[in-house]
């Protein structure tokens, strides 16, 4: 009878190893993708430092941006789910779940959560956000 300990353990290998393949799989769009570019704009009179927020909390900081300057940055836009992608340091895609902005020097203070719904809902390919006030 070691026939059914040997299936039974065969069968819970492969649980495990679907398992964890769908894990991983999960936060890759594998749908059609559209090229879409946000604009972040300093009107505040310091320097800002902004954070992105991806998906599995992973976060990666921007260059601060200085005082009547502005960064853009490149995305795309899933078309089937509407999640916003980010190639991450490495060439990894993940999704931005936000995008944190503040004063460099008293950030977790002045931070804001930026609206990036005109850009998840398809409205438009281009979004310029001009932050001229933080609390």
């Amino acid at each position: 009878m070691p026939f059914l300990p040997i299936a039974k353990f065969i069968v819970l290998v492969a649980f495990f190893f679907m398992a964890v393949s769908a894990h991983v799989s999960a936060g890759e769009f594998k749908g059609p993708r559209t090229a879409v570019r946000l604009e972040i704009h300093n009107n505040v009179g310091s320097p800002l430092r902004c954070q992105l927020v991806l998906a599995h909390f992973v976060t990666q900081d921007i260059a601060p941006i200085l005082p009547g300057g502005e960064l853009i940055i490149a995305l795309d836009r899933d078309m089937d789910q509407g999640a916003l992608i980010f190639r991450h340091t490495g060439g990894r895609s993940m999704a931005i779940e936000n995008i944190l902005c503040g004063h460099s020097g008293a950030w977790s203070e002045t931070r804001i959560d930026l609206d990036l719904t005109g850009l998840r809902s398809g409205k438009t390919t281009e979004l310029r956000i001009v932050i001229g006030k933080l609390h």
